[in-house]
């Protein structure tokens, strides 16, 4: 004969321990700044990129006049033109400045919504890029 014990008093109900609830959101905030933290620094890196792209795509704007003349130098015009046509394609919001006459200076911000951190009031990660590009004069036939 076989018996079955009998256990009528102990259901388990579903109740949650304390620590257990605080190791859960731990868990969750632990998590939230990794995924959202490899967001940041990937949106330092893009920032970064464009900037850097940015500012290579300004100094090609040239000034013919001062070509002609044996100097290289950056036409400010067309080289803030070119930049700002290149930013809103990439999307992003940025400055663009005609430092020298043969230099020129992006700066680009990206802002981007977090994934766990909202929850936590940070609703968004902000990145900054710098970039200078500057020209090179390279003597015909020779090298810089």
């Amino acid at each position: 004969m076989t018996t079955h014990p009998r256990h009528t008093s102990e259901r388990g109900g579903g109740a949650v321990s304390a620590p257990m609830a605080i190791v859960v959101i731990a868990l969750f905030v632990v998590i939230g700044l990794g995924i959202d933290g490899v967001r940041a620094a990937q949106g330092l890196a893009n920032a970064d990129a464009i900037a850097e792209e940015t500012a290579r795509t300004a100094a090609q704007s040239l000034d013919t006049a001062a070509l002609r003349r044996g100097t290289a130098a950056v036409d400010p015009t067309r080289a803030i033109a070119a930049a700002r046509t290149y930013l809103a394609a990439a999307g992003v919001d940025g400055t663009v400045t005609v430092v020298a006459p043969q230099r020129v200076r992006v700066q680009v911000r990206i802002t981007r919504p977090t994934v766990l951190l909202g929850l936590l009031g940070q609703a968004e990660i902000v990145s900054e890029g710098t970039a200078d590009a500057q020209l090179v004069a390279i003597p015909p036939g020779g090298a810089p």
